[in-house]
């Protein structure tokens, strides 16, 4: 490019000319993905995160029945 010139445009090509259509994509089958084993959890692990569950909510339940239990004493005695 010299001095003074503007650079040059491309020219799009002929419409009367066959282009060639665009490739389309063909769509590959995935294997379907194994959990790797650190991502699984050990099922003693669940059955343990299951029993402290049940725990922890007999253990609610006990409380709030304690808790009516004192309640209904202290208004018998007011």
């Amino acid at each position: 490019m010299s001095k003074g010139k503007s650079p040059r445009k491309r020219k799009s090509p002929a419409s009367d000319e066959a282009q060639p259509p665009a490739p389309v994509p063909v769509p590959v089958p995935t294997p379907e993905r194994r959990p790797v084993v650190s991502e699984r959890r050990p099922l003693a692990l669940d059955d343990l995160a299951r029993v402290v569950r049940q725990m922890v909510g007999a253990v609610l339940d006990l409380a709030d029945r304690a808790a009516e239990v004192i309640s209904k004493r202290i208004e018998g005695r007011a």
